[in-house]
């Protein structure tokens, strides 16, 4: 490879990169298929593409993507974790939570990966499981909005009311200044959680 096309290289996934993290999704594939035609057994790049793919919602897409980039390099534990995130958008749980628990083989100490194994855990409603997995991923890193918020929603639905507030609280406070739905669904959430509470006292 000449160093004309590694240069070439280097600033197309810098430029893709770029638009990935604007939510330019079209437009980070573009530049990574564009590596791809120069470099073809990149399985980084297949992995970027992967993810560009699924923030698109172009799930099949990114799967494929993913797998391409596990064949390169089996190890790869992005690329794992990633195609279980994407596999879990399609309903696909017992598949996603396989390709997490392979990551976590991998790379252990991966705080997001432990919350998306949650995630297909809560999905399969094997909440208790779930649980351990969200409080691992606390474990690793505490200020993980994500992993408090499902840490709540498995609390809530083994009946833990109070322990499922005090997480969901948590969640919004770790996502101070961030107005997003999943937010104020979470108030709302924790409003009926209060309420219901109060009746349980009342009793």
């Amino acid at each position: 490879m000449s160093d004309s096309t590694k240069t070439e290289i280097k600033a197309l996934i810098k430029e893709g990169n770029q638009y990935l993290k604007e939510g330019e999704y079209r437009a980070a594939v573009f530049c990574y298929d564009r590596v791809l035609e120069l470099d073809e057994n990149n399985s980084q790049i297949w992995d970027n593409r992967g993810v560009a793919l699924s923030k698109a919602g172009r799930y099949a897409d990114a799967v494929e993507s993913f797998e391409i980039a596990l064949d390169l390099k089996p190890d790869n534990v992005k690329a794992w974790s990633n195609m279980g995130v994407a596999l879990g958008s399609m309903g696909r749980f017992e598949e996603s939570l396989n390709s997490l628990e392979h990551a976590l083989e991998l790379g252990p100490e991966n705080s997001d990966t432990w919350n998306n194994k949650g995630t297909a855990l809560f999905n399969l409603k094997r909440y208790q499981e779930a649980l351990e997995s969200f409080d691992k991923s606390i474990e690793i890193e505490p200020g993980n909005p994500l992993a408090w918020a499902g840490k709540g929603s498995a609390h809530r639905f083994l009946g833990e009311i109070q322990e499922a507030v005090d997480s969901l609280e948590k969640y919004i406070e770790l996502s101070a200044g961030e107005y997003s739905p999943q937010v104020e669904e979470a108030w709302a959430v924790i409003f009926k959680l209060k309420l219901l509470l109060k009746q349980q006292d009342n009793e």
